[in-house]
C-alpha cells in the first residue's frame, strides 16, 4: 500500500513561515514508545543533517550546532502525534484548536524561538528526517541555528500510518 505523506512546518522567531510538500513512501509500523535509543537516534540523525551546509530550496544554509534532547519538548511532540493519529489528520493545529506555542507552554517550556515539523507515512526516523531535509521549508526549520533543543515523537494511527512530530526550540534566557 502506498501512502501519500504530507508535511508542514512552522518556524516562529519574529515571523511565522509555513511550507508544505508531498512525498510518497511505504508506511511501515513505527515504534510508539520513546526510548533512550530513539533519543540517541534522533540526536544523531539531526546532528548529521545540521553539520553540513545545504540548500533548502533557494536558501543556502550554513552548518548549525547540534541540538539537545528536551523532555518537555518531547512531551509536546508526543501529545501532538497522538492527536494527529487519533484524528487521522496532519496539521499544526490540534483538534481542540491548540497551537505549537500552546503545546510547548502546557509542557512547561518557556521558549524564545520555536518551530515544528510534522509528517505521516515514513517508516523510521532516518526516512522522516530525510524527507524533511528534501523539503525546503522543513529543511530550513531543521537548519535554523536559533534552535538549540528538540523533542520528537511518533504515534501510529488506526490505519497503521505513523504520525511524526519534531518540535524545535530555544529556551528563554
Amino acid at each position: 500500500m502506498l501512502i501519500r505523506p504530507t508535511f508542514a512546518t512552522i518556524g516562529v522567531l519574529t515571523l511565522v513561515g509555513c511550507a508544505s510538500a508531498l512525498a510518497t513512501g511505504p508506511a511501515q509500523p513505527a515504534n510508539d514508545n520513546a526510548t533512550q535509543f530513539d533519543q540517541q537516534t534522533w540526536t544523531a540523525v539531526l546532528t548529521e543533517g545540521r553539520e553540513q551546509s545545504r540548500e533548502c530550496g533557494n536558501e543556502a544554509m550554513s552548518p548549525a550546532p547540534a541540538l539537545s534532547w528536551n523532555d518537555q519538548l518531547a512531551s509536546a511532540a508526543r501529545g501532538h502525534s497522538r492527536d494527529m493519529a487519533e484524528t487521522g489528520r496532519i496539521s499544526h493545529t490540534g483538534s481542540a484548536g491548540e497551537t505549537l506555542r500552546d503545546r510547548i507552554e502546557a509542557a512547561g517550556y518557556q521558549a524564545r524561538a520555536w518551530g515544528e515539523n510534522v509528517a505521516s507515512g515514513q517508516r523510521d526516523i532516518e526516512a522522516v528526517v530525510q524527507a524533511w531535509l528534501d523539503s525546503p521549508g522543513h529543511c530550513a526549520n531543521i537548519m535554523n541555528p536559533a534552535y538549540e533543543e528538540f523533542g520528537a515523537a511518533v504515534k501510529q494511527g488506526q490505519d497503521g500510518s505513523p504520525y511524526w512530530t519534531l518540535v524545535l526550540a530555544a529556551p528563554q534566557p
